[in-house]
């Protein structure tokens, strides 16, 4: 498993941002990661001000590998991103939400491209789509290669955020995440703007949960918004027909009611089994 041994920088270090977290999915969540077969990591969680603080839930989990940062007042989910950034030790950095699950191989297998792939700043992968009590119920693929991740970006975000693993110094001097709804979208687009190359694990390494409490259900129309802000920032004027019409179509969502809004974007953007 190779642990990094005390004092001694680790190859990856894992943010996992916390608020108010569901006890069994978030320890789900850093199970999946401490059970890494690359083991030389830190987990990096960043908790706030909640009922249900994490350090509770990690009271039997005595991994030393695991790095508690507690922020006293309320913030937003960006600042908490950022400080992870600035806290990771690594030059690698993994993004992993609360309530997803991580492929045991998930580590090793991006940091094994990353270092056959140095020219490549950015690396996501693709996921299969867990319900709240762990069924699989979907899978959603994304481009692989720099060039078809960047065309897409004119139509939707092709890389899903909770699977990213990225070069720290880059996201560092492009400036971290930004105030926007749909953070991880900017900060992609701003990264594409300014050259960076991306690529996606043809695998999916990742078990992204969507459940009705969970903050991507609650926060779904609000994404929506955000990512027709970033569409007229960073690429309007370099979409074709068919990236208007999604355009259109995501304005007619803002329309319907939350739970329908969910419903169709399972059933449109998640396929029903791998092909």
């Amino acid at each position: 498993m190779n642990p990094s041994r005390p004092g001694q920088r680790p190859l990856v270090s894992v943010v996992m941002t916390v608020l108010n977290p569901q006890p069994v999915y978030f320890r789900q969540a850093v199970r999946s990661i401490l059970g890494q077969t690359l083991g030389d990591f830190e987990l990096l969680i960043l908790d706030e001000p909640s009922p249900r603080p994490a350090r509770a839930l990690l009271a039997d989990t005595p991994d030393p590998r695991i790095r508690y940062h507690f922020h006293p007042r309320p913030s937003s989910l960006v600042d908490e991103k950022n400080r992870g950034l600035a806290l990771a030790r690594a030059d690698l950095v993994a993004m992993h939400d609360a309530d997803d699950v991580a492929e045991p191989d998930r580590l090793r297998k991006q940091v094994d491209y990353l270092r056959r792939h140095p020219d490549v700043a950015l690396l996501g992968s693709q996921i299969a789509v867990i319900d709240a009590e762990g069924k699989l119920v979907g899978f959603r693929a994304y481009p692989t290669d720099h060039e078809a991740i960047v065309r897409s970006m004119r139509r939707y975000n092709p890389l899903a955020h909770p699977s990213i693993m990225g070069r720290k110094s880059v996201l560092v001097e492009a400036g971290g995440y930004r105030k926007y709804v749909a953070e991880d979208y900017e900060f992609w687009s701003r990264l594409a703007r300014q050259g960076v190359r991306f690529a996606n694990h043809p695998e999916a390494l990742v078990r992204y949960r969507i459940h009705p409490g969970g903050l991507k259900s609650a926060r779904l129309r609000a994404i929506l918004r955000g990512t027709h802000e970033v569409k007229d920032l960073y690429w309007r004027g370099r979409m074709g027909l068919g990236d208007t019409a999604r355009r259109w179509g995501e304005r007619l969502l803002l329309l319907l009611p939350p739970w329908l809004v969910l419903k169709l974007f399972m059933k449109t953007q998640y396929r029903s089994r791998k092909k």
